[in-house]
């Protein structure tokens, strides 16, 4: 009895500890969550590890827990779903440093994932103040890393709530990565789920909508963001079911949209053979068996996810992304924003890209036989000779880039893979889309994801700590102290910060705090080339950082290209039928 005595009242002070009466709390059906103060703002309550969806089945479709719990949840350790780990490949997708790649041992990696951190203002919780607006994050991370627990300040909600002046909740959340989220193809859409990081995110979404008036968030105020694969990720969003299923926000942020177009889910074709070589990785065999796959070990599993994208590595293409399923994505998305098969009710949009996307993401070719073994690997099939041909002489590497086949692959990348995706975002959306090409420094080196560096680092020590932690060595301290000062002395990170605060709070980047110097005004299209657009780069001659410009990469001329390739591909194999493509020279090539 005594013994029995004393451990009651161990566990009494024990839940003393854990549950602070002061903090808020959120009571969902399967359980009770208590906010913890920010550790590095104490304006700022942080809700960690909030379970969304239960264990998902594996390769199916997830959705809420169906059990029923009053406890107090606390789970301390940061979760993620099971990642890439870039540094086992030679060549990870992003190139050998990418910004976000896993790196935090302490990180539990588990199927078991569907998680959510929410960052909540203090003053929310005080009598008698109003709803909120929702800002959620969908991490990029080329669809095989990354998750909701932030890499340093990198997406964490610390920068945004404090440049809002604490007028704003954020919210991230984990899907599904590599073959674990996204195996697609024929066979997949008869037992499986394809395209399962897509429902992960859903469900998130709907969660916002089901619960987050618990944390004073406004449901008809809700914005996705994202950048890279989370950003192409709210595009394939806008185009679910052709654009007749509502994505459950009403505007949207993303930088430098990404994913590699997979089409073919043929009985037998492309997505279906990536199936079959990760059965085969796995040990279930070359062959169709879902059930195998299923009842096999984790280790394997995650075995099987790093040798599928190893084999891939010298071409820099991924293997598993958002694919073609004949439900969700019904067609390539060129396809259907150039059939207007997309959601219409959106307010507004902030759509970014930087200068410099295709650098990591372009393999290495020396001459026409590596450039055209590219091609053929991007499409592959004799069938699809007439499409392979059509870039060639769209980017006619001879002439136009006078030899150099590594520029021009790297244009191919950047406008297939990134920027065209702006461009069709642009025309579906024309009159309410904030357009941005980020150009800082300079051009050749604003590379993918040097964005996120103004957007969430919180000061000049933060950013020079996590430059200087990648380059290792005299030089490369040199290099981030110089980069570091030149982004944070002009002041660029706060007047961008500011820009993206401002369209949280009202969905337009001018308004909401205080005026900006430079008015950011939506993008013209009327041309050829987009006008109007914010051009942000370390201008040394005139200390203009921020001006209104003129984007050379995403033309409409070269994107139409890509989209009559798209929709020539949707028609099927053997199905060619002639090419009705307008050649058009491509602007500014010869400088490069």
């Amino acid at each position: 009895m005594i013994i029995q005595i004393v451990l009651l009242g161990f566990i009494a002070l024990v839940t003393a500890a854990r549950f602070e009466p002061d903090l808020p709390t959120i009571k969902l059906p399967w359980g009770v969550w208590q906010a913890k103060v920010y550790e590095e703002d104490d304006q700022i309550y942080i809700f960690r590890n909030v379970r969304f969806g239960a264990l998902p089945e594996r390769f199916g479709r997830p959705s809420f827990p169906g059990e029923k719990s009053d406890a107090i949840q606390n789970i301390e350790q940061d979760i993620s779903c099971i990642q890439l780990n870039t540094k086992g490949i030679e060549d990870p997708p992003g190139g050998n440093n990418p910004v976000g790649s896993p790196g935090n041992d302490a990180v539990l990696e588990t199927e078991d994932c569907l998680f959510l951190d929410i960052y909540v203002p203090v003053s929310a919780f005080e009598p008698d103040t109003d709803l909120l607006p929702v800002v959620v994050w969908i991490n990029g991370g080329a669809y095989a890393f990354g998750s909701k627990n932030p890499s340093g300040p990198i997406a964490s909600g610390r920068s945004i709530l404090n440049t809002s002046k604490y007028q704003t909740i954020y919210i991230q959340g984990n899907y599904r990565l590599g073959a674990f989220g996204w195996l697609a193809g024929d066979y997949m859409q008869k037992v499986g789920q394809p395209n399962a990081g897509l429902y992960d995110q859903a469900l998130l979404l709907e969660w916002v909508q089901e619960y987050v008036n618990l944390v004073k968030g406004d449901k008809t105020r809700v914005s996705a963001w994202g950048e890279s694969a989370g950003a192409g990720s709210v595009l394939h969003h806008l185009i679910r079911e052709d654009g007749t299923k509502d994505p459950l926000f009403k505007t949207f942020a993303i930088q430098s949209p990404a994913f590699q177009w997979a089409w073919d889910n043929s009985p037998g074709g492309t997505l279906d053979a990536v199936y079959k070589n990760y059965s085969d990785f796995a040990g279930c065999g070359h062959e169709f068996n879902i059930d195998c796959l299923r009842s096999a070990s984790v280790e394997k599993l995650r075995s099987a996810n790093q040798k599928i994208f190893s084999s891939f590595n010298l071409t820099r293409l991924f293997p598993v992304g958002p694919a073609v399923d004949g439900n969700w994505v019904k067609a390539l998305p060129a396809v259907s924003f150039s059939q207007g098969k997309f959601w219409n009710d959106i307010d507004s949009a902030i759509i970014s890209h930087c200068a410099d996307e295709s650098f990591g993401f372009t393999p290495t070719v020396r001459n026409e036989s590596q450039f055209d073994q590219f091609l053929e690997s991007f499409l592959p099939g004799p069938h699809l000779e007439p499409q392979i041909n059509a870039i060639k002489k769209q980017y006619n590497c001879t002439k136009l880039y006078n030899g150099n086949f590594q520029s021009c692959l790297a244009d191919i990348v950047r406008d297939a893979s990134f920027t065209c995706n702006t461009r069709d975002l642009f025309e579906s959306y024309p009159l309410v889309s904030y357009m941005m090409e980020y150009s800082f420094p300079f051009e050749f080196i604003a590379f993918h994801a040097s964005d996120l560096y103004p957007l969430f680092t919180n000061s000049a020590e933060e950013l020079f700590t996590i430059l200087n932690s990648t380059m290792n060595s005299t030089i490369g301290e040199m290099l981030a102290l110089m980069y570091t000062e030149a982004l944070y002395l002009p002041g660029i990170p706060q007047v961008y910060k500011n820009y993206f605060a401002s369209f949280a709070i009202t969905g337009n980047p001018n308004e909401g705090l205080q005026p900006p110097d430079k008015w950011w005004v939506v993008a013209d299209g009327s041309d050829d080339l987009l006008t109007n657009v914010m051009y942000v780069s370390a201008d040394l001659l005139f200390g203009k950082s921020f001006r209104n410009g003129t984007d050379h990469q995403n033309s409409k001329s070269s994107c139409s290209f890509w989209a009559e390739l798209a929709n020539e591909l949707s028609r099927g194999p053997g199905k060619n039928g002639g090419m009705t493509i307008q050649y058009q020279p491509l602007r500014g090539t010869s400088e490069l």
